[in-house]
C-alpha cells in the first residue's frame, strides 16, 4: 500500500499550487474557467464537464518555460512523460495508461503510433513542437465514447495557433515576433520567429522553431566512463526543425476556412558509449554510433460554419493527411570471437500515413427540458510500413558475412487500418440549467487489410500467411453534474472505452532459424475495453477554486505482444503470439485548486494538485508497473501591481515507488535466489519561475529548477531494473538546471 502524502503535507503546513494550470497575470481566468472544446466536442468551461480535464494554454507554456511535452506535464501529478538515451521521449501516461492507449491527436489528426522491435527500432509520439500551439487539453480516463479507439486511457489534444490570436493583440494589420532560448539541461539553443498578417477577410501566419542541444543531462554529467556502468547520458547532437503555417478564409460570420501546412524535423546522432565495450555471444562492440531522424508533414483544410437550422447550429468540418517517418541508423565497429574486424549496421524505418475527416454537428434546443445534440461521423485510414536492412562486413577483407536473418525485411506486412466511426451526445438540462444529464454513445468500425510483398515474403520465410481482421464496437457515456448553488456542484460518470489490435499485435511476421524461434498471427484478438465510474465535487468561488474527484477503472482483454506460446515439435521453434489477458484495475483519487489571495495578500496566488493510484493485475494479483508513484505539486506565486515582473516557488513531493511486480527480472530456475527490483525513492523538488518585462515588447521568461541539486530518478523512466543494473546511475534526472527565454515583438 503506498504511503499518503496528504498528512506529511498537512502536518508540515506546506502551501500547495497546481502550477501546470496556472493562469498567469495576463489572464483574469483561474483553472475551473477555462474553456475546453475536446471534452464535449464543443466549447464548455471546465466547470461544466462531467469529467477531469485539464487545459494548458500558450502563457502557461511561456510562463513555465515548457519546451516539450515532457515539460509540458511536469506539474501535472498523475499525467507523465517518459523517456531518456538515444531514442528520446516518449507518449503520454494518463493513469497509469500509456503508450497508444492515450489518443493524441493534433488538430484532430492522430499522431502516429508508438512500434517498437529489437534494439535498434524504437519508434516514438515526439512529433510536436509547443510553440506552435495555443493550447493543450489533457482528458483523464476514457474518451471512446466521442473519439473512439485509442482513447481507452485518456485523450491529448493539441490545438494549433490562429493568425488572429496575435492580431487582436497587437491591434494592427500585422504581428511579428522573435523568441531565444537556452536550456542547460541539454545545452539546448532555441529561436523561434512568427509573423501574422490580415484582415476581416483574410489572415494568414507563419511560424519557425529551430532548436540545437547535446544530450539530456544525468546527475553524473562529468562521467568519461564507456560500457554499461557509464552514468553520464551518451553523448548526443540534435537538431529539430518546424515549419508551421496557416491561412484563414472569412468571407462573412457564418463561414470560416482554414487550411494548415506543417513540417517537422528532427536529427539525433548519438555515440552510444554505454554500449561500447560490451560482450555478444562472444563479439565484442568496440564503437557503437547512430543516427536517427524524425519526420512529420501534416496538411489539413477545416471549415467552420454557424447559423440557424433545425438540424444545427454549428458545423465543423475538418480534412487531414498526415504522413510521419521514424528512420533509425545503428553501426558497430566489432571484434569476433575469432579476433576477426567486423563493421555491423542496422537501418531501420516506421512510417505511418494518415488520412481522413471528422464532421461534427452542435444543435442547442431551448425549452422547459434545455438540450444540446452533438453528432457527427469520424473517418481516418492508416497505411503502415516498415523495413530493416543490415549487413555486417569483414573490414580486415571487405567481405561480406553471412548473417542468420534475412534482409531486407518487414517485421509486419505493410497494412492499411480503417475504421470509422459515428456518435451522439445529448445534454439535458434540468432546473434552471442546475441539473445536466449528458448521455453519449457511438459505433466505430474497423478493418485490416494486410498486403505480404516479396520483402515480407522473402525476409519471413517459413512465418504464417498475414490475416485480416475486422471487428465493430459500442462504446456508451452517462455523466451528470448537479449544482447545489453557483459555488457548489457535484459530478459524476460512467464511461466505457475501447482499443482496436494494433497492427503489428496481429501480424508481427519475424522468423528466426538460429534462434530456434517464430512470431504468429493472430486474428482472434478482442479489443481491449474498459468501464470507468468517476465522482467529484467542485467549488468555484470568485477567488478560490478547488476539485476533487475518485476513479475506478476496470480493464478487459489487454493485449499482451508477443507472449510466449509454447513449443512446435513439428516445426522445432518456439512460438510467440499476442494475445488478450484477463482482467486489471486501477483507483484513485485527485485533488486541484487555486486561489487568487490578492484579498490578503495583494499580488499573491495559491495552487494545488494531488495525484494518488493503485493498479492491480486480478488474474495475478501483481500490482501494475505502469502506475506512477502519488505525488503532490504545490507552490505560491507573485506578481508586482505594474505587472512587471513575477516568480513562483514549486514544489514536487513524491513517494517513494515500492509497489512493483518484479516477476519479469526473476531467473526461470526456481532454484535461483530472487532478485530485488531497484525501488525509486521518494523526493522532494524545488523549482522557481518567473518573468520580467522590460517594456511593453521585451519580455523574459525564466527557471531554475532542482534548487537542491538533488539525486533522483522518475519511476516511468526506470521502470522494472534489478537493484545491481549497472545503469540505474544513468538513468538518474539532471542535477541543478536553468532555462532562459527572451521574446520580443514588433
Amino acid at each position: 500500500m503506498k504511503k499518503i502524502l496528504i498528512p506529511v503535507f498537512i502536518a508540515n503546513a506546506i502551501p500547495m499550487s497546481l502550477v501546470s494550470n496556472l493562469a498567469t497575470a495576463e489572464e483574469d481566468a483561474l483553472e475551473l474557467d477555462k474553456v475546453t472544446v475536446t471534452a464535449s466536442r464543443t466549447a464548455k468551461e471546465i466547470s461544466e464537464v462531467t469529467k477531469t480535464v485539464s487545459v494548458i494554454t500558450e502563457a502557461d507554456i511561456e510562463y513555465y518555460s515548457q519546451r516539450n511535452i515532457r515539460d509540458l506535464v511536469r506539474y501535472e501529478p498523475g499525467v507523465s512523460v517518459a523517456g531518456l538515451g538515444r531514442f528520446g521521449l516518449g507518449g503520454f501516461n494518463i493513469r497509469g495508461i500509456g503508450g497508444d492507449r492515450v489518443l493524441t491527436l493534433v488538430d484532430g489528426a492522430p499522431v502516429a503510433d508508438e512500434f517498437s522491435f529489437g534494439p535498434n527500432l524504437s519508434a516514438r509520439r515526439n512529433f510536436v513542437d509547443l510553440d506552435s500551439l495555443k493550447a493543450v487539453e489533457i482528458i483523464r480516463g476514457p474518451a471512446s465514447s466521442l473519439y473512439g479507439s485509442n482513447a481507452i486511457g485518456g485523450l491529448v489534444t493539441f490545438v494549433t495557433k490562429d493568425p488572429n490570436d496575435y492580431l487582436m493583440v497587437s491591434e494592427k494589420s500585422y504581428y511579428a515576433s522573435i523568441k531565444s532560448g537556452f536550456d542547460t539541461t541539454d545545452s539546448n539553443f532555441s529561436n523561434t520567429l512568427t509573423f501574422a498578417t490580415g484582415n476581416d477577410t483574410w489572415q494568414g501566419m507563419l511560424l519557425v522553431t529551430h532548436r540545437n542541444g547535446e544530450e539530456y543531462e544525468t546527475f553524473f554529467d562529468n562521467d568519461n566512463t564507456t560500457g554499461p556502468s557509464r552514468r553520464s547520458a551518451n553523448p548526443q547532437d540534435n537538431t529539430d526543425l518546424n515549419i508551421y503555417s496557416k491561412l484563414v478564409f472569412t468571407p462573412n460570420d457564418n463561414h470560416e476556412f482554414k487550411l494548415i501546412a506543417e513540417q517537422f524535423e528532427a536529427d539525433s546522432d548519438t555515440e552510444v558509449l554505454s554500449q561500447a565495450g560490451t560482450v555478444v555471444f562472444g563479439t565484442v562492440k568496440t564503437a557503437v554510433n547512430a543516427n536517427d531522424t524524425r519526420d512529420r508533414t501534416r496538411l489539413a483544410l477545416q471549415y467552420n460554419w454557424n447559423g440557424d437550422l433545425a438540424w444545427a447550429d454549428e458545423a465543423n468540418f475538418n480534412l487531414y493527411h498526415q504522413s510521419s517517418e521514424t528512420e533509425q541508423k545503428t553501426t558497430e565497429d566489432r571484434i569476433s570471437d575469432a579476433q576477426r574486424p567486423e563493421f555491423r549496421t542496422r537501418d531501420s524505418f516506421y512510417e505511418q500515413d494518415n488520412s481522413g475527416f471528422r464532421l461534427n454537428f452542435v444543435k442547442n434546443i431551448e425549452g422547459n427540458i434545455g438540450q444540446q445534440w452533438v453528432y457527427g461521423l469520424d473517418y481516418d485510414t492508416t497505411d503502415a510500413e516498415t523495413l530493416r536492412t543490415g549487413n555486417t562486413i569483414n573490414t580486415a577483407t571487405n567481405e561480406v558475412i553471412p548473417e542468420f536473418s534475412n534482409f531486407p525485411t518487414r517485421d509486419f506486412p505493410n497494412s492499411e487500418y480503417e475504421s470509422y466511426g459515428l456518435f451522439v451526445q445529448n445534454e439535458l438540462s434540468f432546473l434552471d440549467g442546475r441539473f445536466l444529464l449528458v448521455p453519449s454513445l457511438r459505433y466505430d468500425s474497423f478493418e485490416l487489410d494486410p498486403q505480404a510483398d516479396e520483402i515480407y515474403l522473402s525476409g519471413n520465410t517459413g512465418s504464417p500467411t498475414p490475416a485480416a481482421y475486422d471487428e465493430s464496437e459500442l462504446s456508451a457515456k452517462l455523466g451528470t453534474i448537479f449544482s447545489f448553488n453557483d459555488q457548489w456542484s457535484i459530478f459524476a460518470q460512467y464511461a466505457e472505452g475501447f482499443k482496436a489490435p494494433a497492427i503489428d499485435a496481429v501480424n508481427t511476421g519475424f522468423t528466426n532459424f538460429a534462434g530456434g524461434y517464430t512470431t504468429l498471427p493472430n486474428p482472434d484478438l478482442r479489443p481491449e475495453s474498459s468501464e470507468t465510474l468517476e465522482l467529484g465535487f467542485r467549488f468555484k468561488g470568485e477567488r478560490h477554486q478547488m476539485e476533487v474527484s475518485a476513479y475506478r477503472n476496470q480493464y478487459d482483454d489487454f493485449i499482451e505482444s508477443l507472449a510466449f506460446r509454447g513449443f512446435n515439435p513439428q516445426t522445432g521453434l518456439l512460438e510467440f503470439q499476442a494475445r488478450n489477458l484477463d482482467e486489471a484495475e486501477i483507483d484513485g483519487f485527485e485533488i486541484k485548486g487555486t486561489w487568487d489571495m490578492s484579498d490578503v495578500f495583494e499580488g499573491f496566488r495559491l495552487q494545488y494538485a494531488y495525484a494518488n493510484s493503485n493498479g492491480e493485475d486480478e488474474t495475478t494479483g501483481n500490482p501494475i508497473n505502469s502506475i506512477q508513484p502519488e505525488s503532490l505539486v504545490t507552490g505560491i506565486g507573485y506578481d508586482s501591481p505594474s505587472g512587471n515582473w513575477g516568480a513562483e516557488l514549486i514544489m514536487t513531493l513524491t513517494s517513494k515507488q515500492d509497489d512493483i511486480d518484479d516477476s519479469g527480472i526473476q531467473s526461470s530456475d526456481p532454484d535461483d535466489p530472487p532478485v530485488a527490483a531497484f525501488e525509486t525513492p521518494g523526493y522532494s523538488l524545488y523549482d522557481a519561475v518567473g518573468y520580467y518585462r522590460f517594456s511593453e515588447n521585451l519580455r523574459l521568461n525564466w527557471g531554475l529548477f532542482n534548487l537542491g541539486d538533488k539525486q533522483y530518478w522518475r519511476w516511468n523512466d526506470v521502470l522494472l531494473q534489478p537493484a545491481t543494473s549497472a545503469q540505474i546511475p544513468r538513468l538518474t534526472q539532471p542535477g541543478r538546471n536553468a532555462s532562459v527565454t527572451i521574446k520580443y515583438e514588433f
